[in-house]
């Protein structure tokens, strides 16, 4: 049964829909059997506020439905992109507001009489207008109740792509200089029949009707800027004064504006030339919870086992660090990750990326098979408690900001703080019994004469990590802890594993989920770095990705025609298959691992870097046996051509220049004819030579019936004609 949530978008799906038009979700109590909606219009109106069960009932009907809302692009960024300037700006404004969002009473402002109230005693007393406190309120609502939805927006500031309007009379540009002195050479303002104009002329070069633009432009003035009156019965029509012409640069910007360069390309070069040479190459996170996701814990912990690479097993990588994110109420483990990144931001960020994505696609990369209920977890918590050091910095900071989702510190030395993630350090060390494999750390002190256990590292990092999902798997599903049973779950017979607590509180709808965009998930946990377009796709740390916009664009085609550019990708360091970019509107697009570079498929980002870098290097000993055997080459070129040399010399030269190059086509019968004397076919297969004197003369004959394959022609004739002998 489909249910709704704070921050929820709601649409009409049938004309008989009691709802007028697309509608965010605010504030519901299933108590009192209301839910608040916002309008989200270009002129936002006043919340209303209707009844819950009406409204779902329309959802269980299909009259209305959910839609998911991508972010505007000026919320679209993390919080190391932000200037000092947009942070204060927006926590000036979300000061302003926030006594009215963070109430005692949950809702109150949306009680009846209560708004007008609540808002002219916030504008009072931040001594600001009435209507910028309704401003910034419905700002608010209207992007996802996130703080950063008070950031400055810039984003179409300038009216980018928009024709500048300029004065009557007032001409663009710098004014000339001649020699010193100004001179009154301005561009003309350019009306919608001189683009008219443009566009007709540039046509003659992209379509490779003339060679260069400056020639359309010629041809352009020709024919559209010219006198319509012959003077004294001239034959060349006169050109119209320089101020009533475009100039040339503005022929060139208004003809590329007309005509895309991919357009300009694909029309000069015709279209069988494109296909051969300019087309794209595409080839190839018990007290006081209300329910799960409210409250994650994370926290990281170095195994306590070394592991050995997996391109040799004799090379020894040291401890893996394993990130555990735990839903304090369930006691589920939403999330992991499993690498080399020490307690950072950067093993934190995977981690929580891992918590906030559905789970199937990633076990597959492990080598575990399972299906979606049997890790259900893919949310986005309100709240989450870590570590000093990994949540603390201005990355993680962007989860509050851009997520929603409020940070807890636990004190340095206070593991008690975090004692449901601490413990579950513990159960899966049992669980997968770390300790007696091969490489583990069974003490913590050795003693003198123990062995070192780091020389019986057997486990890779691929292996160990599909040993701890499938602890995890064993673990949310048979972990029971009673403790965690209320009186309901007691009464539905719940069982009291983390995964069946998990299921019981999602249907009752325990709390309201924290709902974003996909977008900004990418945006504020994935890492990113730059890649480049180039026409095989876009590489990124050795690797092609592709995808359909791309293509649409013309980007690969581009790249071929116009060489690389830079771009900004998001990337899962877990898994080389997909990669993210932002297209013009900053929305996230997946590009796809290339088909053509299935090497790479099943490793992780780190492993392909180090594969590549291996396969790059080369041994001192295969360069010195390289070096060894160009010397040797060049010897022996050397030996065959002194030898010519020398054989060339003892031969007496009687002929002239004219002697030496007139009989190259005879020489070149006769050394034919010796080279197939000396070949090593069978005797009944070789063809029968005539004298020296007969084959010169009958080559001179043939090479004027059949060209310069004649004679060898004329042999194949007089085997094939009749009752010749086989």
């Amino acid at each position: 049964m489909p249910y709704l949530n704070i921050n929820d978008a709601i649409e009409p799906a049938t004309e008989t829909a009691e709802l007028p038009q697309l509608a965010r979700v605010l504030w519901l109590d299933a108590i009192t059997d209301q839910i608040v909606l916002f309008n989200i219009t270009e002129t936002p109106k006043k919340p209303w506020v209707t009844r819950l069960s009406e409204l779902t009932s329309l959802l269980d009907n299909g009259d209305i439905k959910t839609v998911a809302i991508v972010p505007s692009p000026f919320m679209l960024r993390i919080e190391e992109d932000l200037s000092e300037k947009e942070k204060a700006f927006r926590d000036k404004n979300w000061l302003r507001i926030q006594d009215l969002i963070e109430t005692e009473i949950p809702g109150e402002i949306f009680q009846p009489g209560a708004m007008g109230r609540l808002i002219a005693n916030q504008a009072q007393k931040c001594k600001i207008p009435k209507k910028t406190v309704y401003r910034l309120l419905y700002r608010y609502w209207m992007n996802g109740q996130v703080r950063n939805a008070l950031l400055p927006n810039r984003f179409n500031s300038g009216g980018p792509g928009k024709p500048k309007q300029y004065r009557y009379g007032k001409k663009p540009g710098r004014k000339a200089h001649f020699q010193g002195e100004e001179v009154d050479t301005q561009s003309k303002i350019l009306t919608e029949a001189d683009k008219s104009c443009i566009r007709v002329g540039f046509s003659l070069f992209a379509t490779g009707k003339v060679g260069t633009i400056a020639d359309a432009y010629i041809k352009m003035l020709r024919r559209f800027y010219t006198s319509k009156t012959l003077p004294g019965g001239s034959v060349e029509l006169p050109l119209l004064p320089q101020k009533d012409l475009p100039t040339a640069r503005q022929f060139a910007y208004w003809g590329h504006k007309a005509y895309d360069d991919i357009t300009v390309l694909r029309g000069r070069s015709g279209e069988r030339n494109w296909q051969k040479d300019h087309r794209p190459l595409t080839g190839t996170v018990r007290d006081g919870l209300r329910g799960p996701c409210h409250l994650f814990e994370i926290d990281a912990t170095v195994a306590d086992i070394y592991l050995v690479s997996r391109y040799n097993r004799d090379w020894v990588i040291g401890r893996p660090v394993v990130y555990v994110i735990i839903d304090t109420f369930s006691g589920m483990i939403a999330g992991v990750y499993v690498g080399l990144e020490g307690p950072s931001w950067n093993g934190a960020r995977q981690a929580l990326f891992n918590a906030f994505t559905p789970k199937k696609s990633f076990c597959a990369d492990t080598g575990v098979e399972i299906s979606a209920d049997e890790w259900p977890c893919h949310h986005l918590p309100h709240e989450i408690f870590a570590d000093r050091g990994e949540m603390l910095g201005q990355a993680a900071e962007g989860l509050a900001s851009g997520l929603r989702i409020n940070l807890g510190i636990a004190p340095p030395y206070r593991p008690d703080w975090k004692a449901i993630v601490e413990s579950s350090f513990k159960v899966l060390n049992v669980t997968t019994q770390i300790h007696w494999i091969p490489g583990a750390v069974r003490k913590r002190n050795k003693e003198r004469g123990d062995r070192d256990y780091r020389l019986d590292a057997t486990l890779n990092l691929a292996e160990f990590t599909k040993i701890i999902v499938q602890g995890i798997l064993y673990y949310n599903k048979h972990n029971r802890q009673p403790d965690r049973l209320s009186k309901e779950m007691i009464a539905d017979q719940v069982e009291p594993t983390p995964i069946g607590i998990w299921n019981w509180a999602l249907r009752n709808a325990r709390i309201d989920e924290n709902v974003q965009a996909d977008e900004l998930i990418y945006l504020h946990l994935l890492p990113r770095d730059r890649g480049s377009i180039q026409k095989g796709g876009i590489k990124f740390k050795g690797m092609f990705y592709v995808c359909d916009w791309a293509v649409e664009q013309n980007w690969f085609a581009r790249a071929r025609h116009r060489g690389v550019s830079s771009i900004l990708c998001w990337y899962d360091p877990n898994s080389t298959e997909h990669i993210w970019i932002q297209n013009d509107q900053s929305n996230f697009l997946r590009c796809d691992l290339r088909k053509s570079e299935d090497r790479y498929h099943g490793y992780r980002f780190d492993e392909v870097i180090d594969m590549l870098a291996i396969i790059k290097e080369e041994s001192p000993e295969s360069k010195y046996t390289k070096l060894v055997s160009k010397v040797s080459l060049d010897a022996q070129i050397s030996g065959v051509v002194n030898a010519a040399k020398k054989d060339k010399s003892l031969t007496t030269d009687v002929s002239t220049k004219s002697e030496k190059l007139g009989n190259i086509r005879s020489n070149r019968a006769n050394e034919r004819l010796q080279e197939r004397m000396e070949s090593l076919a069978p005797d009944y297969l070789r063809i029968p030579v005539p004298p020296q004197s007969d084959a010169i003369t009958s080559v001179g004959v043939a090479e004027n019936y059949a060209g310069a394959r004649s004679a060898e022609v004329i042999d194949l004739l007089s085997r094939l004609r009749p009752g010749a002998k086989k």
